[in-house]
């Protein structure tokens, strides 16, 4: 009985039922192979999957107030990319854009603001099963410069 509990809080099979952080490296994993391995992996085997994956590296390089930041799905201007998918998972769509000749990366991230996922950030407006609104980031070199909350 007591094996059975330590089995079943060392790994998740619901990314819902991750602890916070986790679930959101978990959305970050570039492929569903991957996530379905790191929802599998025991919570202290964790951060050596995520360093293999280039993840954890990532993390690591941002600031000490963007991680916190992050770790709190805020996001403002002059913050890393890799911080806004912390934040708020990957984005809805990208769009390469030229402001001015210069290459800019608009992102848009859709949140939930009604029904069960209220507060979420998904992929599509048709996995809030309620209203939803946008949020647009422009990145340049790998920073946010811009963000608009077009609705």
């Amino acid at each position: 009985m007591m094996v059975a509990s330590v089995i079943a809080t060392s790994c998740a099979h619901d990314p819902d039922r991750l602890p916070e952080l986790d679930r959101r490296f978990y959305e970050n994993l570039s492929t569903g192979a991957d996530q379905q391995e790191f929802l599998h992996v025991k919570s202290s085997e964790r951060q050596a999957f995520l360093e293999d994956k280039g993840l954890w590296s990532q993390w690591e390089s941002l600031p000490k107030a963007e991680r916190e930041a992050a770790s709190h799905g805020e996001v403002e201007v002059g913050f890393h990319e890799f911080a806004v998918f912390m934040a708020w998972g990957p984005p809805a769509d990208t769009q390469d854009r030229d402001a001015n000749g210069r290459p800019l990366q608009l992102h848009t991230f859709i949140r939930c603001s009604s029904g069960p996922k209220r507060g979420r950030y998904v992929r599509s407006n048709l996995d809030c099963d309620g209203t939803s609104s946008e949020t647009q980031v422009s990145i340049e070199n790998g920073v946010v410069v811009e963000i608009v909350y077009p609705n």
